[in-house]
């Protein structure tokens, strides 16, 4: 018993990858031992909403059965898509890695993925999530929150702007 005891693995901590689109988030739990090896607990799908989020955490509680292993969230920048699941998770003070979607895709090259889809994408982000050691997730200040959304706008407004000249522009020397 005891030889047995020493060559099995000590798991040392669970990833949830989140593939986060407009309407849901595909999730994936892994987990990894000390020999290296990823195990997948599970899958599912819920509405990116508070709602979802609420089975969400219960659904990866249910997965993550030690629960002494501390827990990690990766998810890719999706525009604004990510950001309330993000905010959710680090008010609840669970830990949660964010990448940028080109570094997410070359990993899942690496790894010989030529296919593409938000089950994939899921079970990569929680490889990589276990793999490497990425940064944790900090918002950004309101005064940040507002300059983004006041530069937005700011743009859009230029955008019709720039179109109104042009339209104009076109009527006077047609």
């Amino acid at each position: 018993m005891s030889k047995q005891l020493q060559t099995s693995a000590t798991l040392l901590r669970y990833c949830v990858g989140i593939d986060v689109s407009k309407d849901t988030l595909q999730t994936c739990v892994s987990v990894i031992d000390s020999h290296g090896k990823v195990t997948i607990k599970g899958t599912c799908k819920v509405n990116n909403k508070v709602t979802g989020f609420d089975s969400l955490l219960s659904w990866v509680k249910k997965h993550c059965k030690d629960v002494s292993l501390p827990v990690r969230f990766v998810m890719e920048s999706t525009g604004v898509y990510h950001e309330q699941i993000a905010w959710y998770l680090f008010q609840n003070d669970l830990a949660a890695s964010i990448v940028l979607p080109n570094k997410a895709k070359h990993y899942l090259k690496s790894l010989g993925h030529k296919s593409k889809n938000d089950k994939i994408d899921a079970k990569g982000l929680s490889q990589m999530g276990l793999e490497q050691n990425l940064t944790l997730w900090q918002p950004l200040s309101k005064a940040i929150y507002s300059l983004r959304m006041l530069t937005r706008q700011h743009q859009r407004l230029q955008e019709l702007k720039n179109q109104s000249e042009n339209q104009k522009h076109a009527i006077l020397h047609s």
